[in-house]
């Protein structure tokens, strides 16, 4: 079979990332793989493209929205006045590589690309909840007479298609799935003393990280052998804010700052417990995957996809979102007890191989796309 990925990447963050794992997987399956990107953005998906050795085509195909600011009105008017130069592009690769299916990533794109939709060959797998607005009733149900199908990356996604009105038989769950990042002998004795908890990823409000501060503060009150670690960026004025409450707080040097970490064994094979707390509904973290493959209890919040990876009482503890007392409650709890981390910790890691696997995630793609 000969696949096209179609991933703008402005950003590598975790879309983009599943983007490379299926399509690694598809092309260690036997199958022909190539990607369409875009040529705005930071270049770093396109340079991973590179690294793996991907066929891929870069085109301007970008950004369209309704809202009405004047960045988000430049970006459209941009795009819009590139659509014949990106048209033109797109039918020259299809001509070339012939795909008998193409997995799109983006509405935005999907939008773009309209004229080129086709029931036999077009998938949209979303990495995303959808808002249940008229734009996106109207917009979504006409994409679903164009497209074979959708592809939500978790049932909580699936939930919010089903409530736009698409109807389920267009719908097919498939949840991500990852190569193994734990060390092929296991995670290494953890050498040092104390327990630390964790938090990885994009920072930004909706993420929970100031949830997290607040339910710290009152851990670290009660054990004083505790650590907060965060890794990952995000906006500077959102980074400096919560800096400054971890000040008034007073968690001074048992809170570390660690930026973006590449290797994902210098973040989880550097903790104890990772922590997930966030505030709006997350279609399927992979933070939470990837920690539960080092053997790592999770504390999540119950909303989105969470409830999907974590296994509440077994793998980890679920909590209510934007609640720092009950975040706090289980943190103590899993703290406080060596045994049940790491009975938590070998279970998770036994459920992430099984369920999250990218053996299994890209056997599931290939089935659909066969029928």
């Amino acid at each position: 079979m000969k696949v096209t990925i179609i991933c703008g990447a402005g950003l590598l963050s975790g879309k983009e990332m599943m983007a490379l794992e299926l399509g690694q997987g598809l092309l260690q399956a036997g199958h022909e793989v190539s990607y369409v990107t875009s040529l705005w953005g930071d270049g770093k998906f396109r340079a991973r493209l590179d690294e793996l050795g991907f066929t891929k085509a870069c085109m301007r195909i970008g950004f369209i929205s309704a809202t009405m600011t004047l960045e988000c009105l430049r970006m459209t008017a941009d795009q819009l006045i590139r659509v014949p130069g990106l048209w033109l592009d797109y039918a020259r690769f299809l001509r070339k590589e012939t795909p008998d299916q193409i997995i799109h990533t983006n509405w935005h794109h999907l939008l773009v690309l309209w004229p080129f939709l086709n029931t036999g060959r077009d998938w949209f797998w979303l990495h995303e909840m959808i808002p249940d607005k008229p734009q996106y009733r109207k917009v979504l149900g006409a994409l679903s007479r164009r497209l074979r199908g959708f592809v939500p990356v978790s049932q909580a996604v699936k939930e919010s298609l089903l409530r736009i009105g698409i109807p389920e038989d267009k719908i097919h769950v498939i949840h991500n799935g990852l190569s193994d990042p734990a060390p092929a002998g296991g995670v290494p004795p953890r050498h040092w003393s104390g327990v630390r908890f964790g938090i990885a990823g994009q920072i930004g409000s909706w993420k929970g990280h100031q949830d997290l501060l607040e339910a710290f503060s009152l851990v670290a009150a009660k054990h004083p052998i505790s650590e907060l670690h965060i890794f990952g960026d995000g906006s500077l004025d959102f980074v400096a804010e919560l800096k400054q409450r971890a000040e008034v707080l007073g968690l001074g040097s048992r809170l570390f700052w660690h930026g973006f970490v590449a290797d994902r064994k210098d973040i989880y094979g550097e903790l104890d417990i990772c922590v997930v707390p966030s505030r709006t509904p997350d279609p399927l973290p992979t933070v939470a995957i990837e920690a539960a493959f080092f053997g790592l209890p999770v504390i999540a919040s119950r909303s989105g996809g969470l409830p999907e990876i974590v296994q509440d009482s077994i793998t980890g503890f679920l909590v209510h979102p934007s609640k720092p007392a009950e975040l706090a409650e289980r943190m103590n709890e899993v703290l406080g007890d060596a045994e049940l981390r790491h009975r938590m910790g070998a279970a998770a890691a036994k459920h992430s191989r099984k369920h999250f696997s990218r053996d299994r995630f890209v056997a599931e793609f290939v089935s659909l796309m066969s029928k």
